[in-house]
């Protein structure tokens, strides 16, 4: 089962970002059909800082998931086994010397008695909206961004990224008729890109699916949509004509969007709308470009938690607003959480899995490379050499690597001052930097509940695991499996 997600501008790419330390996580598995989700990247910002934190998540779970062979047993068969697949990055610019709005539309070219159009772009844009270099992104300017989305409205017929698009959408109803796939649209509703982009391209993809020559494939497809309300804002420029994005109009740009969608029939089954009633301070402004990388959100992590519910949810008979609240004014318990004894289990797993792996596992595959017997757990998985092998050693630091992304990811949240209380995030960070100390292991959810380290470590075993059951990838499945078997 295929799931597309279009993640438009640049809280798309943070979102994405999540549905990758999710999916590592089990979130979006239940069973069979492992699902596998299908990212594509909207944004003219093809520099943007957020993007390249969003392509570094991907590329950390790939690595590490293809260590992973096939899953662990039966019945615990969801660590790492999402398949995340990257389509690419779309921008709507179509021609590298037009980055400018004039140049788009070829305003300098109406002279004579097209002049008339002149005057009338004149009424509708300033001449610095006009003039400005939109290379990153449309500056929170929804009226500037869907004016060169609709250009792909007209040039869809010649442009590739869509073409493959529907073509793979197409292709799967045809192999996986009983699964048939999912499309996902996510970003802002308060920004440019994304508050352009996803009314524009869900009607894109609805046209497309609804078109007698493609078999109206709108009524099997599932098509969902999720847009973030203001949850971040930034200091103000003192420049007032500038033209950049100003957190200040937030608000006033997503009451006059929503009125919009309120109006209009976008062919979505379900849409997702999350919110913070307090919006958090950003301290550095950034138009976009490299600069534009701010830290992961509690939100964020939500709009993951919608993407899960999206796909487990049948396709509905009339479209559905979802909502969903908190209990407590200034705290994120897991009771606020959908689902929220296997989303508890499955990330409390992953965290345990990663702190291990950091503090005891690694520095004891370093021991053993020289003194194999003096680490029982190594003996149960190498010999003497195996376990100087390169390649054994890739995978090792593959999973490392993940390890560090994944908790580093979950202490921001926990820090940035929104209130997340799900683990005891002091007993591995502290002010951007990990704490990697076997004997915090105890309190990592709730002080002194969990069993030590080496109880852990002990129970390792290969019994009952799937495909490979040696080396680093039997090593790591042997350890989660028993993390999971004896959960708190």
């Amino acid at each position: 089962m295929s799931v597309y997600v279009i993640a438009i501008g640049g809280t798309g790419t943070k979102i994405v970002e999540a549905v990758c330390h999710l999916a590592a996580a089990g979130i979006y598995t239940q069973g069979e059909p492992i699902p596998k989700i299908e990212i594509l990247f909207v944004d003219p910002d093809k520099g943007n800082g957020n993007l390249k934190e969003a392509d570094g998540a991907i590329a950390t779970y790939q690595n590490c998931t293809k260590n992973i062979d096939q899953g662990i047993n039966p019945t615990l068969n969801w660590w790492m086994q999402t398949k995340l697949e990257f389509l690419g990055l779309w921008t709507p610019f179509q021609k590298a010397d037009e980055f400018r709005l004039r140049d788009v539309f070829k305003y300098d070219d109406y002279n004579g008695n097209k002049e008339v159009i002149r005057h009338l772009f004149d009424v509708l844009y300033t001449e610095k909206e006009r003039d400005v270099l939109l290379k990153d992104g449309f500056l929170g300017r929804p009226a500037i961004g869907s004016a060169i989305m609709t250009q792909l409205r007209q040039n869809v017929a010649t442009n590739e990224s869509w073409k493959e698009l529907i073509g793979k959408i197409d292709s799967d109803l045809k192999t996986e008729a009983n699964n048939p796939p999912q499309v996902f649209l996510c970003g802002s509703i308060f920004g440019g890109t994304g508050a352009s982009g996803f009314p524009t391209l869900g009607r894109l993809i609805a046209k497309e699916l609804d078109n007698p020559e493609t078999g109206n494939l709108l009524r099997k497809v599932k098509l969902g949509g999720l847009l973030m309300l203001p949850y971040f804002r930034f200091p103000s420029k003192e420049d007032k004509e500038a033209v950049f994005a100003r957190s200040e109009e937030f608000i006033l740009k997503t009451e006059a969007a929503l009125r919009y969608y309120g109006t209009q029939d976008l062919k979505f089954d379900t849409i997702y709308l999350l919110g913070m009633p307090t919006m958090t301070n950003v301290e550095k402004f950034s138009k976009g470009g490299s600069d534009q990388r701010n830290d992961p959100h509690v939100l964020e992590l939500y709009a993951g938690l919608a993407l899960r519910d999206f796909i487990f949810t049948p396709k509905p008979n009339e479209r559905q607003v979802i909502l969903l609240s908190r209990n407590k004014d200034n705290e994120i318990s897991w009771d606020d959480v959908p689902d929220k004894d296997e989303v508890r289990r499955k990330l409390t797993n992953a965290v345990r899995f990663a702190y291990i792996w950091l503090s005891r596992i690694v520095p004891g595959l370093e021991h053993a490379k020289t003194k194999l017997g003096e680490v029982d757990f190594a003996l149960k998985f190498y010999d003497r050499e195996s376990i100087k092998k390169s390649g054994e050693w890739d995978r090792i630091n593959a999973i490392k690597v993940w390890c560090e992304a994944y908790l580093k990811w979950l202490g921001i949240l926990h820090a940035n001052g929104i209130g997340l209380r799900w683990f005891n995030v002091t007993a591995f960070y502290n002010q951007g930097n990990l704490i990697i100390d076997r004997s915090n292991f105890p309190d990592l959810v709730d002080k002194g509940l969990d069993r030590e380290i080496n109880i852990r470590i002990r129970d390792l075993s290969k019994k009952d695991l799937q495909g490979i059951d040696n080396g680093t990838t039997g090593l790591a499945k042997a350890l989660y499996k028993v993390l999971s078997e004896k959960s708190i």
